[in-house]
């Protein structure tokens, strides 16, 4: 054990212990959600609030790329996990080309993160949707959950109380302000079938 690890370079054993660790925190995370542990705290985009203090359950942020939340606990984990082993692999071989090897375990982290994020999004568009018709959350009022930034420059996120269901749904905002967690919004619209548009509520 000790012959293999001092015949590696400094950035190999950097890489190697970032990427076992953050294998072993995904494994966990995984047997969390299976026995039922996993949560829905957020990092809210005004500042971090880990909700009930769980990193495991983080999935929420207020950094979005094409709609996808990148900032969430268990993309972060990805990028580190699989960019950290795939440079380490290639370590070996690009042993004279250290900077490819770093930039394309770079790019496979990048791709694992918006692959986590892409399937958490779809996993809770799933989970939320059900039989709710969009559409009849239009008219009603709802409480933001992720802040809504102005001028349509992002989606944030919005509970609405739809068809007896507390439905979380991704919203845009034409409000010269952005619209802060916490605030009372009124639905006026759809932008597509799992987007609201909303305003601010008057008097709230």
């Amino acid at each position: 054990m000790a012959v293999w690890w001092n015949g590696l370079t400094t950035l190999q054993q950097i890489l190697f212990v970032i990427a076992s660790s953050t294998t072993l925190l995904m494994v966990i995370q995984i047997i969390m959600l299976l026995i039922g542990l996993g949560g829905d705290a957020t990092f809210d985009a005004d500042g971090l609030d880990a909700g009930d203090g769980d990193i495991f359950n983080d999935e929420g942020a207020g950094f979005t790329v094409f709609g996808l939340r990148i900032l969430s606990v268990r993309s972060v984990l990805a990028f580190f996990c699989i960019g950290s082993w795939v440079a380490y692999t290639l370590l070996f071989p690009f042993e004279n080309a250290v900077w490819a090897a770093v930039i394309l375990g770079i790019l496979a982290g990048a791709g694992a993160a918006f692959a986590v994020a892409y399937m958490i999004k779809s996993l809770e568009k799933l989970q939320s949707s059900g039989n709710v018709e969009t559409k009849n959350a239009v008219g009603k009022t709802g409480e933001v959950y992720l802040t809504v930034p102005a001028l349509r420059e992002g989606p944030g996120k919005v509970n609405v109380l739809v068809q007896e269901r507390l439905v979380e749904y991704d919203a845009v905002t034409d409000a010269d302000t952005a619209l802060k967690t916490g605030s009372i919004v009124k639905i006026t619209g759809m932008v597509n079938d799992g987007m609201l548009i909303v305003e601010p509520q008057k008097g709230a």
